[in-house]
């Protein structure tokens, strides 16, 4: 068995996602993981796919070649290794979300106290929204706080005062993930 990461983009329009699946499901490959999203008019997905064995490789690239030409969408694929397909992203066990003003620097001074703590990002989202008071900025992780969600609050407040935005941590619950 074989495991291939496939990281694919283009202009955002209904029907993407079919049309990626059914390329997919025609070789028999299967979708295990993936992650998707729209930003801006453009639309990507990074996908992990598992194919039977390796001689369905030539098949897959031939597939994703066709798949390119017939969509106007670009495909890259990269073969995992045997230590990457076992290896298991952690539970988040936080959800920290941002809001204020737009400005130069906020994922990174919220991302350099996660690192500082020793808390992992498992996912990032963000967004400005225009409004009639100026631009907001909105930001929403999900991490891994390993039993520091104090010492993090703490921090986060911190930095939200520097910044002159709203940060939270809220707790999550392990029987609601």
């Amino acid at each position: 068995m074989i495991h291939v990461l496939l990281s694919i983009s283009g202009k955002d329009r209904a029907g993407i996602v079919r049309d990626v699946a059914e390329s997919l499901v025609n070789i028999q490959a299967n979708i295990e993981d993936s992650s998707m999203t729209a930003l801006r008019g453009r639309f990507t997905m990074m996908l992990i796919v598992h194919l039977n064995d390796a001689s369905d490789m030539g098949e897959l690239k031939a597939t994703l070649a066709e798949l390119e030409q017939r969509t106007a969408l670009t495909v890259q694929s990269q073969v995992l290794s045997e230590d990457e397909v076992q290896h298991l992203s952690p539970e988040p066990d936080c959800v920290i979300t941002v809001s204020g003003a737009d400005q130069a620097g906020i994922v990174y001074a919220v991302s350099d106290v996660l690192a500082d703590v020793g808390a992992s990002i498992v996912d990032v989202s963000t967004q400005v929204r225009s409004t009639d008071g100026g631009d907001i900025y909105m930001m929403a992780l999900e991490a891994v706080s390993q039993g520091r969600s104090e010492l993090l609050t703490s921090r986060l407040q911190d930095t939200a005062r520097q910044l002159g935005v709203e940060i939270q941590l809220h707790d999550l619950a392990s029987d609601i993930l």
